[in-house]
């Protein structure tokens, strides 16, 4: 594809987004959504298993304390 068949748009709020010509708002929107929900469920899920594993880590230490006092 030649570089002639996208457009780009700056959206507000969203930033800089290339499309092809005639692409409409409803799917700009539709899309726009689609990787806002993507990336902030990727980081909601690494929040909650890196406070997980934190908190496993912890109690082992904690354990292995104990056991060697």
């Amino acid at each position: 594809m030649q570089n002639e068949e996208y457009e780009t748009l700056d959206l507000p709020g969203v930033g800089e987004l290339r499309a092809r010509k005639g692409t409409s708002t409803l799917e700009l929107a539709g899309a726009v959504k689609f990787w806002h929900d993507k990336y902030n469920s990727a980081r909601l899920d690494g929040f909650i298993g890196g406070s997980a594993f934190s908190l496993l880590f912890s109690a082992c230490c904690f354990g292995v304390y104990y056991l060697l006092r």
